[in-house]
């Protein structure tokens, strides 16, 4: 399938603030996503760019991955979950690794926004995440202005945070708008582009396996002993 690339213009206080762009694959039982902000003005100079791995139909994370370039700075968060160990896998470095048992079908923040759109009208969701829960609640139907025309969107409100969602009632149920509640105000991104594009480098359960594009692991090709002949 090809990859579904949806471009979002982020204000905050009605000012410029950045772009983020959402990418969606289908990858059979699993559906890969990338997410990519930029953010500038009000929220200063910063690129987070999170990847997940996902069951296609029951959405619970098999691999999270956040990088944060700030300034100088570079933060990696990276989340195993392996169902079949039982074991949930967090790092920050090398050195700072953390172990937990997976008693629950985690969720991912990406993950969870992919949810979203095929949740319908379901009037409350509980989504488990890594130390917290994310409850959904739908709050009905709205008429939105976007670049791409007037669109019909279901509402969600999201809790602890109090983000709200606008889906797209019309299939595939794009996210049109997503507002976050942040100290200085209300950051809104709001949908300007869908376009598409091949493929995705693919993003594995581990990591190290994404870069060879399948395992990672290249098989060794060994000559066979020639026979000697007999005299």
């Amino acid at each position: 399938m090809p990859v579904e690339v949806c471009s979002y213009r982020l204000t905050l206080r009605g000012k410029p603030a950045g772009t983020h762009v959402l990418k969606t694959e289908g990858r059979g039982r699993h559906t890969q996503l990338e997410g990519r902000a930029q953010f500038q003005g009000p929220l200063g100079l910063a690129t987070v760019q999170q990847r997940s791995r996902c069951h296609a139909q029951r959405h619970f994370s098999l691999r999270f991955r956040e990088e944060t370039q700030e300034r100088n700075e570079q933060r990696v968060f990276d989340v195993t979950f392996d169902n079949q160990q039982g074991l949930v896998t967090a790092t920050k470095g090398a050195k700072d690794v953390a172990r937990m048992p997976y008693l629950r079908p985690y969720r991912d923040p990406l993950s969870i926004l992919h949810e979203l759109r095929s949740l319908g009208e379901v009037e409350l969701a509980r989504l488990p995440m890594l130390g917290k829960d994310v409850t959904v609640q739908f709050v009905g139907e709205h008429d939105l202005d976007t670049a791409l025309g007037k669109k019909r969107a279901r509402v969600y409100l999201l809790h602890p945070g109090q983000s709200v969602v606008y889906v797209d009632v019309a299939a595939p149920h794009t996210i049109l708008k997503l507002t976050q509640r942040l100290p200085d105000g209300h950051l809104d991104a709001l949908l300007v582009k869908v376009g598409s594009e091949p493929s995705l480098e693919p993003f594995e359960e581990s990591g190290g396996a994404e870069k060879s594009g399948k395992s990672g692991k290249r098989r060794s090709r060994r000559r066979r002993p020639r026979r000697r002949r007999k005299s």
